[in-house]
């Protein structure tokens, strides 16, 4: 079945690259595999409208059913990627279904991290799919603790959603600042004040040493520090994996063959820009055009009712210069190394980045080889 293009994987990487397929003018078939049940959806809103209630899940969808139809793109949900025959050109599928294909686009994104030992609780929970979401929003309640394990971004955003809307809150963070690689001390710490000023609990350079549970349900941790953390919710933000098992080879060697090619997650496209634009590269790639420019990509996120975005990846000891104020939730930053500009943070001031962007773009090829603290 199929042949043509199929693309492993629903989410915005392989939609981007569906999209830029026909855009492009490919007339060929054109499928998605997807073992989740939903058609593609947007995953940024899951930590922050959609947990919040404000966006429900037709509004997180990429395109309506119509517009699959009248594309002539084909959308095979709830049968993931299991398995990959290279020679023979075939996808394999959970449910045991084999589809041929011309290209093969592998794009099935992450899963999150679990913390060892918590199988067995149910009022543990993790945030990566539109179901974890939903599920996660039917258990807070204003006057119940959450506990959120990890001040990364999907961290942040769920405790500034839940606090919101009345729960109390604990976000730990094993590192002594939160986002250590892509926020400059500073800044990071700025971003815990600002949680702190919100009402929530930050407990940094915290690890959890026990897990302390009734049944089914956890109740407690016990820190490193002998501290004990009562919960009635905890989610478990602690990094992601890439969806990888399944292939029979590293990515990087398979996208080396010119019919098997990677985007998103899974191809090292970690952040919301990147993944976009490695997906429409890959379509160009089958379209035999010029390969896109690879832009300056950065991230992104809502916070207590702040928009903050982000650009480059810094290090400890690289300079900062404010501009603005950090006290009133409006500023920008900028971020340099041996005096080249590496990064730049715009708070509250979304009209700054296409300038940032592009100061960091024209430095970009003088900045040192450097490894970010």
């Amino acid at each position: 079945m199929s042949a043509g293009v199929v693309i492993a994987g629903g989410g915005l990487s392989g939609q981007r690259c569906a999209e830029a397929l026909r855009q492009g003018g490919y007339g060929g078939a054109v499928t998605i595999v997807s073992n989740e049940t939903h058609p593609p959806y947007d995953r940024p809103p899951l930590s922050k409208a959609l947990l919040a209630g404000e966006k429900e899940q037709a509004e997180i969808a990429f395109r309506s059913a119509d517009w699959y139809a009248e594309q002539g793109i084909e959308l095979l949900l709830g049968d993931g990627a299991a398995g990959l025959d290279v020679e023979r050109r075939k996808l394999l599928l959970e449910s045991g279904a084999e589809l041929d294909y011309e290209h093969l686009v592998i794009a099935t994104g992450s899963r999150a991290r679990q913390l060892p030992g918590s199988e067995q609780y149910e009022n543990i929970h993790s945030l990566r799919t539109l179901d974890d979401a939903i599920r996660l929003r039917g258990v807070l309640r204003a006057g119940k603790h959450l506990v959120v394990l990890g001040a990364g971004l999907i961290g942040q955003e769920v405790a500034a959603t839940a606090i919101g809307h009345g729960a109390e809150v604990t976000l730990i963070e094993a590192e002594p600042l939160p986002r250590a690689r892509a926020l400059h001390p500073e800044l990071a710490q700025w971003l815990v004040d600002l949680q702190r000023e919100e009402g929530v609990e930050v407990k940094l350079g915290a690890r959890v040493s026990e897990l302390i549970g009734d049944g089914d349900r956890l109740e407690a941790l016990l820190l490193d520090d002998g501290s004990r953390v009562q919960l009635d919710q905890m989610l478990v933000a602690i990094g992601v994996i890439p969806n990888s098992e399944w292939l029979p080879e590293e990515v990087e060697i398979l996208t080396a063959r010119p019919d098997i090619h990677g985007a998103g997650d899974v191809a090292g496209g970690d952040h919301w820009e990147l993944a976009a634009h490695q997906g429409k590269a890959v379509a160009n790639a089958i379209l035999g055009q010029e390969p896109a420019p690879v832009p300056f990509t950065g991230w992104w996120s809502d916070v207590h009712g702040v928009r903050l975005q982000g650009l480059g990846q810094p290090a400890a000891n690289d300079e900062i210069v404010f501009e603005g104020s950090p006290s009133e939730r409006n500023f920008h930053a900028v971020v340099s190394r041996d005096g080249v500009p590496v990064a730049a943070l715009a708070v509250g001031q979304p009209r700054e980045i296409p300038r940032l962007r592009k100061l960091l773009a024209e430095h970009a090829s003088t900045q040192p080889a450097k490894e970010a603290a």
